[in-house]
């Protein structure tokens, strides 16, 4: 009988340990979630941000395609007017770019939300045609697999997006590379600074490499020849945008976005031409001498008569 009640007490004990355990676990769910640091209502919410930050790359590219200073009167209208329709102060905005600059997570996390939108904007037009200047026979492929656009900023943890693809099998010997994307600027102000390279080693390791520095708002068309006809080994390049930081005009308080987008990474294949010899460069030996029989008694053996 003792043993049966001491049974129940310590299974009433092992009940109640649980229930506790149980409460504790979601009371500490609770202070853990309302502790939860997120962003002050005083400043623009992520989304706002990526909205408005969205419609200043859409609004930058109608000034691009129409105007020819990218720094013109018609950019300061199109951003006023943007954040009009967003019921925003230029004050609140400014604000808000100094929280997002000073915590540079969140800022990146609004840099891949635009990425993904531009991202959708890409696949919903189609792509790029590009490349008219392919030859008849080359087989083209594009082998860029990450994302066909980014955002960089000026700051060193979100100013560098570099990659490197190891050649495979489908790679062959004098194929070519080419690197085709669109840049652009949305800066407040400060200087305009960014350097892309495209880089091949070969499988003798040796390096070929093309670099340019951009400064303006444009679409950006990289190649490597590979004139020696080498296989190849890898391929890596990078973007890097320079901080502007040290100039006397620069802002930190400022938006400063570098746009990337429609990213294309194309091998060529080219096949080798065949060469044909040229009128009046022919050897004597590249002449094919007529078929004679040496038996023939009907006319004399001429080995000079040859078939041109």
């Amino acid at each position: 009988m003792t043993n049966t009640i001491n049974v129940a007490k310590m299974a009433g004990l092992y009940c109640r340990l649980r229930l506790l355990a149980a409460c504790l676990v979601l009371f500490m769910t609770v202070v853990l979630t309302g502790c939860k640091p997120g962003i002050p209502g005083r400043y623009l919410q992520m989304d706002e941000m990526v909205d408005i930050l969205y419609d200043y790359h859409v609004a930058d590219g109608m000034v691009q395609t129409n105007f020819d200073s990218p720094d013109s009167v018609a950019m300061r209208a199109y951003r006023i007017s943007i954040l009009k329709n967003h019921g925003v102060t230029q004050a609140d905005f400014d604000s808000s770019m100094v929280y997002y600059t000073r915590h540079t997570r969140l800022l990146q996390k609004v840099y891949d939300k635009i990425a993904d939108r531009l991202d959708r904007e890409a696949v919903e037009r189609g792509g790029q045609a590009g490349f008219t200047d392919l030859t008849e026979n080359a087989d083209t492929t594009n082998v860029w697999k990450r994302s066909t656009a980014f955002v960089l900023s000026p700051y060193l943890a979100t100013n560098r997006m570099s990659f490197e693809i190891k050649a495979d099998s489908s790679y062959h010997e004098g194929d070519r590379m080419v690197l085709d994307f669109d840049a652009q600027f949305l800066y407040q102000d400060g200087m305009r600074d960014a350097l892309v390279v495209l880089a091949i080693t070969y499988a003798n390791d040796s390096v070929e490499y093309v670099n340019n520095s951009i400064s303006t708002s444009s679409h950006y068309h990289m190649q490597i020849m590979n004139e020696g006809r080498l296989a190849i080994k890898s391929v890596r390049g990078f973007w890097m945008l320079s901080s502007d930081r040290a100039m006397p005009t620069s802002s930190a308080t400022t938006f400063k976005l570098f746009i990337v987008s429609n990213v294309r990474l194309v091998k060529m294949h080219v096949t080798e031409p065949v060469k044909k010899p040229e009128d009046g460069n022919m050897s004597p030996d590249s002449l094919e001498l007529p078929k004679i029989d040496s038996l023939d008694r009907r006319r004399p053996i001429n080995l000079n008569d040859r078939k041109l």
